[in-house]
């Protein structure tokens, strides 16, 4: 991807000068900017992302290339998912949809009306955009069904080629759907999703990870979250330490904004399901690993919850004096 970006001003000007042949070039270099597919390398800011994704769309509008657009399209669409405008990713999935017309299909006679692969790749990606964008608006009961779609257009494509791995994946739009049926409290229907998603997992290579890495700890960690949630704790001890294991290495480096909230979370979640099992020295060693997580920058957003978690613990022991302090913090911080 750096090399790409540090070459930009080569397909800029092909696209300038020759736009019918250039603009392709230069909407497929910045395409490539949007989703860099190296593992363990820090993601472009969303707003960068969004940067590319406009030029992207901008360059292939000059072409014939529709395959192009369509796929510029719905990377603008999650580049402003990516960015917290949620309203705007819902109405650009929209404009990506409208712009998914059925294309020909040599593959079966020329017959027009069939989609193509590459449409029902974007389709399957916009799906998965639209529900977390609608899930960011507060719908997660309209975006259930959405994501339930997604998953199902993700299992009739094909093997993914070179290009479609960055529109999204199968564990993605798996973690979506699981996601959103805890929301909505079918926590059953969610353990199964994300027990499925772990499996299929599991079951890739590492080379096949690679595309899809920050999707485990995701998984792993917000399943132990539901189990603890169903009240079956023994179960959500058992997926702890791979949990744990998987929001450890080079992603907690590259991308510390999303490893590390989860990882105060799944402590707290361990932490709980310690107490309920009557484990309280495990109970305190996970809410004090919490704390501690949850004082470095990234992870602040959830201090209050390990606080409180603490607190609880302490309490439990009968260590008042602890109990108190942590219970006075936890107040100035909701004041604050």
């Amino acid at each position: 991807m750096g090399v790409v970006r540090i070459l930009l001003p080569l397909p800029r000007a092909a696209a300038k000068w020759a736009p019918e042949k250039g603009g392709p070039l230069l909407g497929a270099a910045l395409s490539y900017c949007v989703t860099p597919s190296w593992a363990g390398l820090p993601p472009p800011s969303p707003a960068r992302r969004l940067a590319w994704a406009e030029e992207a769309v901008a360059a292939y509008r000059a072409t014939p290339d529709t395959a192009g657009l369509s796929r510029a399209l719905a990377l603008r669409a999650h580049a402003l998912l990516l960015s917290g405008r949620f309203e705007e990713a819902c109405r650009a999935a929209d404009e990506a949809t409208v712009a998914q017309a059925p294309q020909v299909d040599t593959a079966v006679g020329g017959s027009v009306g069939v989609p193509s692969e590459v449409s029902a790749a974007v389709a399957a990606f916009l799906g998965d955009v639209r529900a977390q964008a609608l899930a960011g608006l507060g719908r997660a009961e309209d975006a259930v069904p959405v994501a339930r779609e997604s998953v199902a257009a993700y299992r009739r494509l094909p093997g993914p080629d070179r290009r479609d791995r960055a529109l999204g994946s199968l564990p993605g739009a798996l973690r979506t759907y699981g996601m959103l049926l805890a929301t909505t409290g079918r926590r059953e229907e969610s353990v199964a999703v994300y027990e499925e998603c772990a499996a299929l997992l599991a079951a890739m290579s590492l080379r096949e990870l690679a595309h899809v890495e920050r999707v485990r700890p995701q998984v792993l960690a917000e399943l132990v979250g539901v189990l603890r949630a169903s009240g079956r704790h023994e179960d959500a001890l058992g997926v702890g330490p791979e949990a744990r294991e998987a929001l450890r290495g080079p992603l907690a480096w590259t991308v510390p904004e999303t490893v590390l909230p989860l990882r105060v979370r799944l402590l707290v979640d361990l932490a709980r399901c310690h107490t309920a099992t009557g484990d309280p020295a495990e109970a305190r060693a996970c809410a004090q690993a919490a704390v501690a997580e949850a004082r470095k920058p990234h992870g602040a957003g959830e201090l209050t919850s390990a606080l409180d978690c603490l607190a609880d613990v302490l309490g439990a022991l009968g260590q008042t004096d602890k109990e108190s302090i942590a219970r006075r913090e936890l107040a100035e911080l909701r004041d604050a």
